[in-house]
């Protein structure tokens, strides 16, 4: 696993239990995504794929993304699932390595606003379990 931006996975990979994208631990014990990066044209991608949809390799190496990114656009959703927290923000973070991820949001960042990987509640199940999510939230500062 290679480390980007500020990243440092912990050594065993390992993946954060109850999670539906693969998120791994830094070694501080911040939340990272784990993408792919393509061995014949070096795309990067998250989540991670089996087959590059740039070049059509099979070569991927996972990789651990940037924590940091630029908030590309963002939406109020009002209605949702029942299980979902509302009203929730969702949006799009360009990472510096040209992945661009859909999360939900903490907070109201602005378009453009520098945010920053975490992980929040953001609903709850029938039997009132959390349901947690990898979220970007604004960099404060």
């Amino acid at each position: 696993m290679t480390a980007s931006a500020g990243a440092d996975p912990a050594s065993s990979g390992s993946q954060l239990p109850g999670l539906a994208w693969p998120v791994g631990l830094c070694v501080d014990g911040a939340p990272v995504l784990l993408g792919s990066r393509c061995t014949a044209c070096s795309i990067a991608m998250f989540p991670p794929q089996a087959v590059c949809p740039a070049c059509m390799c099979e070569a991927l190496a996972e990789e651990a993304m940037p924590r940091r990114g630029q908030l590309y656009a963002s939406s109020t959703v009002h209605v949702g699932p029942a299980k979902w927290h509302k009203p929730f923000t969702i949006g799009y973070v360009d990472l510096p390595n040209g992945v661009r991820v859909f999360s939900h949001l903490v907070g109201d960042p602005a378009i453009g606003a520098e945010v920053e990987l975490d992980r929040a509640v953001v609903g709850r199940e029938a039997d009132g379990s959390a349901i947690e999510s990898f979220v970007f939230r604004a960099v404060e500062g």
